[in-house]
């Protein structure tokens, strides 16, 4: 039985050259995650006439209220983050046995920053209200993860401004 050692070019390197060398840069440090989470306001629900629209309207509400809740938006305790949701078109439609379902709906938080999102689904005509619902979930998860991406994304950039500027003490 043989013995193979392969030695990696790191591994073949004394100790000493392995330690930080003066004058070279050092990676930045990963910044912990914020402790806690921001309040998250839902501003403004917009949403298309249609049969049994106030109950799909309220589920959508709670949808997004749990995915902002779940969502990284950079900041922690103590912050606010407001954004308004505008579903502009839910048509459902039967053929067949089949149901399609088709969400078209934007997100903006404050300055105008948006996002939009359109999903195409098709399920079970007897299931109507499950499918539908669950459409409104995937389209509540997809306006909150890139709303929570732009805010996260604009207060890094925020701070990188800050870090730079020089105080003027």
């Amino acid at each position: 039985m043989a013995v193979v050692i392969l030695l990696t070019p790191l591994m073949a390197q004394p100790a000493h050259a392995l330690r930080a060398q003066p004058g070279k840069v050092k990676p930045d440090k990963p910044k912990p995650p914020p402790k806690g989470r921001p309040k998250t306001v839902l501003n403004r629900l917009e949403f298309p006439p249609l049969v049994g629209g106030t109950a799909f309207k309220k589920h959508l509400a709670r949808s997004l209220k749990r995915e902002a809740r779940r969502a990284d938006w950079g900041v922690g305790r103590g912050h606010r983050i407001e954004y308004r949701v505008n579903v502009s078109e839910l048509t459902v439609r039967q053929e067949g046995r089949t149901l399609h379902v088709h969400c078209r709906a934007s997100g903006k938080l404050p300055k105008a920053r948006a996002v939009s999102s359109q999903l195409s689904f098709g399920g079970d005509a007897r299931n109507r209200g499950k499918v539908v619902r669950h459409v409104l979930d995937i389209v509540a998860r997809g306006l909150i993860a890139r709303l929570a991406e732009m805010e996260r994304v604009r207060r890094d950039r925020l701070r990188q401004v800050r870090a730079r500027t020089p105080s003027a003490s």
